[in-house]
């Protein structure tokens, strides 16, 4: 397949996306097309995907002149997107490259843990060094590798500490996807059928018929398109609202809300896009309640995430409930004590309810979190 490139434009800090098979042995011609002028190297990544794709990538980078190439590991879970491996990361930088005369470029290799506290360190470490995402995950590649939120999680509470830092250039080898799980290809599976619910019908109705499995199988014609489709996607909410200041961004986060807080609550046995699909659901039921949709887009929603394997509901344990209900208060969305939730109104629609009554969110969550058999 030809390489796909979608450009995010902003301006200044506009950069491009190639979607394609066989990149990461491409990438260090990439940087150099690019404009990138350094001549050091820090990849970030973890020690499964670092195993099967690190030498690919430092010999591409070393074919290009780049005659410093140092890797470190984070843990692959969530428990790798904290601030003590955020500070060890910062350390190994300084350590690798002391002299503020040979600043490297970060690559970041991997899935949205690596792309989140790479982002982040490389924003901050001498006030901000270029960065590239290389996503090796599909939940990576059709979402968090794109748009710039950089974070970690803190003091119990998702991505609550972070910047806005855009990477110079995003490069999704699909053929990274080879080695990925069955479960991590279900999980970014959510964050695909998210865009299909709240912004685009079409691309719901194509995983409908039947697109969907094709996407799991990964499909070599399917695949790329799906994926290319939701960047474009988020590219042009990221192009209206790059920092999260008009609202039009608050799209990205339907079923965030509640999935964020049950995938604290939940102690990691949920993966990030299962707990968005719970998430998802428990949104559609608020907007039922408020009477925002009805009840064929719940069914569709319901069917097309049960065909993904995916959970719409997690079974209940002793103070889950109210774990849950204590992870949303620290929902960044919400201000002056006022929550705030993504509603679907028809499918490839949405809009922002605030202040939405807690009873009404109670009721949510008590239908997705069912006691245990």
């Amino acid at each position: 397949m030809s390489t796909i490139r979608i450009d995010v434009d902003l301006g200044p800090r506009s950069y491009p996306v190639l979607i394609g098979q066989g990149l990461l042995a491409e990438l260090g011609h990439a940087l150099r097309a690019q404009g990138f002028k350094e001549h050091a190297a820090f990849v970030l990544t973890n020690p499964d995907v670092g195993g099967h794709y690190f030498e690919t990538v430092a010999n591409s980078l070393r074919a290009e002149q780049f005659t410093h190439v140092v890797r470190h590991d984070i843990p692959a879970s969530e428990s790798g997107k904290s601030w003590e491996e955020l500070s060890e990361a910062c350390t190994a930088l300084l350590t690798s490259f002391p002299s503020a005369g040979n600043v490297p470029v970060v690559v970041l290799l991997g899935g949205g843990v690596v792309g989140d506290l790479g982002g982040f360190a490389a924003g901050v470490f001498r006030r901000g060094v270029p960065f590239v995402q290389v996503p090796t995950s599909l939940l990576a590649m059709v979402d968090s590798s794109v748009g710039g939120k950089v974070a970690v999680n803190f003091g119990g509470v998702k991505n609550i500490i972070g910047i806005f830092n855009q990477p110079r250039l995003v490069m999704a080898d699909l053929t990274a996807l080879d080695t990925l799980g069955d479960r991590e290809m279900r999980s970014g599976c959510a964050e695909i059928i998210k865009y299909g619910a709240v912004c685009s019908e079409k691309l719901f109705e194509r995983l409908e018929n039947g697109g969907l499995e094709k996407l799991l199988a990964r499909d070599p014609e399917v695949l790329p398109e799906i994926v290319a489709e939701c960047v474009r996607l988020k590219a042009e909410v990221v192009e209206r609202d790059e920092f999260d200041k008009r609202g039009v961004r608050n799209v990205l986060n339907f079923g965030h809300t509640v999935g964020h807080a049950l995938e604290l609550a939940a102690e990691g046995a949920l993966t990030h896009g299962e707990a968005i699909s719970v998430g998802m659901i428990a949104a559609t039921q608020i907007a039922r309640q408020l009477d925002r949709c009805d009840t064929s887009f719940y069914e569709r929603l319901a069917a097309l995430l049960t065909r993904a394997r995916l959970p719409i509901t997690h079974p209940d344990e002793p103070h889950l409930f109210e774990r849950v209900l204590a992870n949303m208060n620290h929902d960044k969305k919400f201000q002056g004590g006022r929550n705030l939730f993504v509603l679907p109104t028809t499918m490839g629609a949405w809009e922002a309810r605030e202040n939405v009554p807690w009873d009404i969110v109670r009721a949510a969550l008590r239908t997705i979190l069912v006691p245990q058999l």
